[in-house]
């Protein structure tokens, strides 16, 4: 569902006479409480895990000879990083899966002074999440990580949730007790809370790493699971 779509479900389920909203923008009294109900509904659910499935990204850069520091810095959206995820020329045979090393660790020992220019072998988070590597790298790196995004608002008619289509209708729930606890409403308060948690849950085995097994009722022998 769109965001005006969502917002006009929700428009309907909890009662609210008339149509509409016809737009998301501009929007006065009753009609305006229910769009921004939708924002911080769909908002709250992307922000309960970091490493939700469909939050994930890949981040790609080059390490130039003899520097640490990669091309590109940090993604624009970067919510949380990897750290199992960073690989130097990864689609090589001569791949290097980097190692952390804590930034506290890397400004005492290894920051002053020079560097002989060598393979890196460890990935440093700054405390800003750029990255670094060390020790400066002897010629140019493809360096890839993977890293979760931040949630990202709904705004326009037209824009469409992060969250995987088939699960919208948390979205719908979400807002609704929203709506209701405000309203004092407990009979909507009842019903859409206790959509949103069986929801929620469906949307945790689908979405969540290790989680898979939750809501099949007998598992394959023969299924890939992935681990956590």
């Amino acid at each position: 569902m769109t965001f005006l779509e969502l917002c006009q479900t929700v428009r309907q389920e909890v009662g609210i006479s008339g149509t509409g909203p016809t737009t998301v923008l501009s929007q006065e009294g009753q009609l305006k409480v229910i769009v921004d109900f939708v924002i911080a509904a769909d908002h709250q659910i992307q922000s309960l895990w970091h490493d939700w499935d469909f939050l994930w990204g890949q981040y790609s850069s080059t390490v130039a000879l003899g520097s640490r520091s990669p091309a590109l810095g940090k993604p624009t959206d970067l919510g949380n990083w990897d750290f199992r995820s960073f690989y130097l020329d990864y689609t090589s045979d001569d791949a290097t899966n980097l190692s952390e090393l804590s930034y506290v660790d890397w400004r005492a020992d290894y920051r002053q002074g020079t560097s002989t220019n060598q393979n890196p072998t460890f990935f440093v988070i700054q405390p800003d999440n750029n990255v670094i590597v060390e020790p400066t790298a002897d010629k140019a790196y493809t360096i890839t990580a993977d890293y979760w995004k931040t949630p990202t608002d709904l705004e326009a008619n037209a824009d469409i949730s992060a969250i995987p289509p088939q699960y919208h209708r948390i979205i719908v729930a979400r807002a609704k007790t929203m709506w209701a606890e405000r309203e004092e409403a407990p009979e909507i308060l009842l019903a859409s809370s206790a959509e949103y948690q069986d929801l929620l849950d469906k949307l945790e085995s689908q979405s969540l790493p290790g989680q898979r097994n939750r809501r099949f009722g007998v598992l394959d022998t023969d299924q890939v699971v992935r681990p956590i």
